[in-house]
């Protein structure tokens, strides 16, 4: 599995999770290592990665696991490698379904201490056990963490493009001095509500686990609620309300600062009727006007078409007048002020 880091440091460790198994689950061999291109590892790069002084790991079902540090020099945005054996069938894996990004899978057999791609003749696109990676460093880095759906989860973009808003922010804080950068953690999930459990557990319900427990934590960007008035039942605008209140008194408990992004268009969508449209305008307002979160990013404002304010300008859709362009994850990324974040 491939996964590009925000900042660079010292080394590496990574957690494991069985958050969501039936079954427990032994990781016989789990490796860390550098991408070269596709499966192909950086000659000498891949180490062995240990839990508590051992190589091997069993986890329950519910149960989750940082592993011991690797040492390692990591560059800022550098592609690293967790390759890993699980030799039993299992009913059902924890994992992030919609990872954007290309994983790589053997037959059956231990080839995860292997640097060559030969191995690794099928492909898919999730990521499979792999909950974090936490980068080593000399000093606190603070994060921010993006809490979102599949508009921060990045659908719509290219396979091993890094093109979610989150990579764009990222590469804008890049180009600051070492001492004001940050680093940008994305926790979005294709599908997510903020209230309802669908596609993975509701945004709310997983804010302690994705976000609040994030290592370094101090900026915390709530983007979500489109699919709770596109998807399914219809919600009220109180109700998602309600839940931005819960989840800032969480926020503010820890000393957190967190802001309210405003919800895109998305008439047009198949789903689209002027009576959620009404919803989201009440839920808009009440992000812009009530103060009650630190600060609003107004993506509404920043990607909706000036003469059709109901949907997304033409340049921002995707082509499901839902979902965004690289232009329109870009667009969001650079709404967001540093001053907000740093």
């Amino acid at each position: 599995m491939v996964v590009r880091t925000s900042i660079g440091g010292s080394g590496l460790r990574i957690r494991l999770s069985n958050v969501f198994g039936r079954t427990s689950v032994t990781f016989h061999g789990v490796y860390l290592g550098l991408q070269a291109y596709g499966a192909e590892l950086v000659s000498k790069s891949n180490r062995p990665v240990t839990f508590n002084g051992k190589k091997a790991i069993r986890l329950k079902p519910g149960q989750a696991v940082w592993s011991d540090p690797v040492v390692k020099k990591i560059s800022p945005r550098q592609s690293v490698v967790v390759s890993m054996y699980v030799p039993s069938n299992l009913a059902q894996v924890t994992g992030h379904e919609r990872a954007y990004t290309t994983t790589f899978l053997s037959d059956p057999g231990d080839y995860a201490k292997g640097e060559s791609a030969d191995k690794f003749t099928y492909t898919s696109t999730q990521w499979y056990f792999l909950d974090r990676v936490a980068v080593t460093t000399a000093k606190s880095v603070r994060s921010v963490v993006a809490l979102g759906d599949s508009l921060t989860d990045g659908a719509g973009q290219e396979i091993d493009a890094n093109r979610r808003w989150t990579d764009y922010l990222n590469h804008r804080i890049s180009a600051l001095p070492a001492a004001k950068r940050v680093s940008v953690l994305n926790a979005g999930m294709a599908g997510n509500r903020v209230l309802h459990t669908g596609v993975g557990p509701s945004a709310l319900s997983r804010f302690h686990r994705d976000v609040l427990s994030q290592p370094g934590v101090k900026t915390v960007v709530v983007f979500c609620g489109i699919n709770d008035i596109s998807k399914g039942e219809v919600t009220s605008a109180k109700a998602l309300v309600d839940a931005y209140k819960k989840m800032i008194k969480l926020a503010h408990a820890r000393k957190l600062r967190i802001l309210g992004g405003t919800l895109t268009p998305f008439a047009g969508y198949q789903s689209w009727t002027p009576e959620r449209e009404a919803i989201r305008q009440q839920v808009n307002r009440w992000i812009r006007t009530s103060r009650a979160f630190d600060g609003v990013l107004d993506f509404d404002k920043a990607l909706r078409d000036t003469e059709m304010p109901d949907q997304l300008r033409a340049a921002y859709d995707h082509g499901d007048h839902l979902h965004l362009s690289d232009a329109g994850r870009r667009k969001l990324a650079y709404t967001v002020s540093l001053k907000q974040i740093l």
